[in-house]
């Protein structure tokens, strides 16, 4: 089977040089947030919001069991300190001795009921906090997701490298691109010193400029040359770079990628796409490029 790498071209996205002034601001705008290390990303004040509401609940539930605990042993102190009346009325020659003693076993018995119907109540609250951590827990993990990530069942993970591999490949050809970025990102968690570590990485920025996402996509792509230099998806990476450059209307920096990429002496195809995107980088012009 043919190795599903970096340089399997055929799912690359298309050049597109015919973008509107307005399309141009905001692509730039998207730049800026890239360089600022994800400083655009939605708020989260709602969730925080949520979250303290979540911490006030638990606070009341623990505030409620201590105070239980506390009426608990209160009790218990009464009923120790009725025995003690009980055995000494037990020593006097009184005629009321057997009514007391009766008396002290009846209140016996109704704390002995109120201690159960106190433990009953006691476990439901330990069991209602516990539910409402649970709660707060996953609300605090939803909230702290970035958008465009999606969660993993673990059972989607395949438990061997190649069918790992193969999984991500599969979701990003399939148009599943935030499914393939969390496959992807967990393949280099789990083997980061594999041989399609750099292809992993590279299939990551393919995606984000797939969506249209060129700045994102150009921090992904770099990641490929700075933690995988031996890795074959370098030269991929850099087409990559100089296309997300051109999307960004940075036409320097992508002839510069090109250039790179050339001197890198890529395979013949890759070769004939890089010197296609430098004719459409100097036929573009300056009202176009904006540096």
């Amino acid at each position: 089977m043919q190795r599903q790498t970096a340089t399997r071209l055929g799912s690359e996205p298309m050049l597109r040089t015919n973008s509107s002034r307005s399309t141009r601001s905001l692509l730039v705008a998207a730049v800026g947030c890239a360089w600022l290390a994800g400083a655009c990303y939605m708020t989260k004040s709602d969730a925080n919001q949520r979250f303290e509401e979540q911490k006030r609940e638990l606070e009341a539930l623990q505030a409620e069991v201590r105070a239980n605990h506390l009426a608990l042993g209160t009790k218990l102190k009464e009923l120790e300190e009725g025995l003690e009346k009980a055995r000494l009325l037990l020593t006097r020659d009184s005629a009321d001795v057997i009514a007391q003693v009766q008396g002290q076993q009846q209140k016996m018995a109704e704390l002995e009921g109120k201690m159960d119907e106190m433990t009953h109540n006691l476990q439901g609250l330990v069991e209602q906090t516990a539910k409402a951590q649970a709660t707060l827990d996953d609300r605090l993990k939803a909230a702290a997701a970035k958008p465009g990530e999606v969660a993993l069942d673990p059972s989607q993970i395949p438990g061997d490298k190649a069918g790992h591999f193969s999984a991500a490949y599969n979701a990003y050809k399939a148009s599943e691109h935030e499914k393939a970025r969390a496959l992807f990102s967990e393949y280099l968690k789990r083997y980061p010193s594999d041989d399609k570590a750099g292809d992993a990485q590279y299939w990551i920025g393919a995606s984000y400029l797939v969506q249209n996402k060129p700045a994102t996509a150009l921090g992904e792509y770099r990641k490929v040359i700075s933690n995988y230099p031996k890795s074959p998806a370098v030269d991929t990476a850099l087409y990559g770079m100089a296309d997300a450059f051109f999307r960004l209307h940075a036409c320097t920096d992508a002839k510069g990628a090109v250039d790179a990429l050339v001197k890198r002496k890529p395979t013949k195809a890759l070769e004939d796409r890089a010197n296609q995107l430098n004719r459409a980088i100097k036929d573009a012009g300056k009202d176009y490029c904006t540096s």
